[in-house]
Order: C-alpha cells, then sequence, then structure tokens
C-alpha cells in the first residue's frame, strides 16, 4: 500500500513539475514558442548568451539598414552616377547610386572609377537604401570585370 501512495506521488510530482497534470485531458499543454521577455533571437533561432545581443539580418523593409545586391551591370550611366543592375541575390533593387564617398574596388585588387566598370560586369555592392527602398546608395562596390572578348559583339 505505502509503494502504491509513493508511485502516485511520484506521478503527480512528475505531472505538476512538467506543466501538466495527473488527470487526463484531449487538451495539449500549453507550450511556450518564444523567448522569455527581453531575450533576443539571434539568425540561427537559439538565444545569445546573457549580456550578448545581436542584429537581425538586413532586409529590404529596413530603411537605412546597410544591405548588400549581388548583380550584373546593365547600363552606367556617368550623368546620374548611377549604375543599372540586373539583381541576382541580395536586396531586391535595380539602381546603384555611387557618390564621392563610394569606395569601387577590383575583386583581383586594386580601385577602379565609374566610368571603368562596363556592361556585363558582376558587382556585389554594399550600402543603404534610399527611403523609397528601389535604390541602393552604395558605400562599398567590388567589380569583377569581364574579360575583353568574352562577351557577345566584344
Amino acid at each position: 500500500m505505502t509503494r502504491l501512495l509513493f508511485a502516485c506521488a511520484a506521478v503527480a510530482l512528475l505531472a505538476a513539475a512538467c506543466g501538466g497534470s495527473s488527470s487526463s485531458s484531449n487538451t495539449p499543454a500549453p507550450t511556450r514558442s518564444s523567448p522569455t521577455a527581453g531575450a533576443r533571437t539571434s539568425a540561427a533561432g537559439t538565444t545569445p548568451a546573457a549580456g550578448a545581443t545581436s542584429a537581425a539580418p538586413a532586409t529590404a523593409t529596413q530603411y537605412g539598414a546597410t544591405v548588400e545586391v549581388t548583380g550584373i551591370v546593365g547600363i552606367v550611366n556617368n550623368a546620374l552616377n548611377q549604375l543599372n543592375i540586373q539583381h541576382l541575390s541580395g536586396v531586391n533593387v535595380r539602381k546603384i547610386s555611387v557618390d564621392s564617398r563610394t569606395s569601387i574596388k577590383r575583386a583581383s585588387g586594386g580601385s577602379l572609377t565609374l566610368a571603368e566598370i562596363r556592361p556585363s560586369d558582376r558587382i556585389i555592392a554594399q550600402g543603404k537604401l534610399n527611403d523609397r527602398q528601389d535604390t541602393l546608395l552604395a558605400t562599398l562596390i567590388t567589380v569583377e570585370q569581364v574579360v575583353q572578348g568574352a562577351q557577345p559583339g566584344g
């Protein structure tokens, strides 16, 4: 009899500790799907250690966030200091704006000017979105230039 009482008490204690009850119910126990208040979740979905912070990944909807786009140059407009690109990955923009603070580098090393970028060059551009989120205001552009003769008509 003592063993039976001990077993019932143990089951009740385990059920209470797990958030369930010893009574039979068709309603599942509630689950907690979000971290505790004040905790931030990293991009991998885990909660960082105490005192650590994590930045959310940049998306096209975050005005002013530093973002990146990869694409193929279509048109170089020196008069407007702008590149039109065919978007490959990253934020979904088709125009990249360049100013005096923009650093333009070759993938193989060295620097370039906007006038030296050609259609069909591959680029990776980093910067901030404008307020309409249709143009990237570039701070850094890395260019992989197409070899002359490798493009049609070259």
